[in-house]
């Protein structure tokens, strides 16, 4: 396992259907910027009892440096600062909005977003197919925005880690 740098918007999906657990499946530390700590708790007031309880997930604030400077022009404070750390850690980075992954492969940033982490849970076994199919599609129906196209490659992958002898 792996320490990673999380964006929102899988924090918000995974929370809302109580499954952080997920993330501590699949990685030893989750670094959570203060922005994007702030822009959860905006969101659902409770993060606040839930984040100390969590003794992988870890709020780190970025090095104010020139880069962190130009991302906020360019990214919302959470990606921004988000982005940064995974930078300065040099760590993967958890980010589902376009423009974040965009600036993020630009800089070299390897990431993830909700459906790689459901993808690499099954992968780890940490989550059975189906149950990370019913996650995404509660996601989706919630307002996560996804392309079909990646919901039915998602959804293939499931498929083909179901038929998989064990070796």
């Amino acid at each position: 396992m792996t320490s990673v740098v999380s964006d929102t918007t899988a924090l918000i999906v995974l929370a809302a259907q109580q499954r952080l657990d997920l993330l501590a499946g699949c990685f030893d530390r989750v670094l959570l910027p203060d922005a994007v700590y702030r822009e959860w708790l905006a969101g659902d007031p409770g993060v606040a009892g839930i984040v100390p309880q969590q003794s992988w997930l870890e709020m780190v604030s970025a090095e104010e440096v020139p880069l962190l400077v130009e991302l906020r022009v360019l990214l919302d404070p959470g990606e921004a600062d988000a982005l940064a750390l995974a930078r300065q850690r040099h760590l993967p980075l958890i980010v589902d909005e376009k423009k974040g992954r965009r600036v993020a492969r630009m800089m070299g940033i390897p990431v993830l977003g909700l459906v790689g982490v459901l993808l690499l849970a099954v992968q780890r076994e940490v989550l059975d197919p189906e149950s990370a199919k019913q996650i995404l599609v509660n996601a989706k129906d919630r307002g996560f925005r996804l392309s079909e196209g990646l919901f039915e490659a998602f959804t293939m992958r499931l498929e083909s880690s179901r038929t998989r002898s064990p070796t």
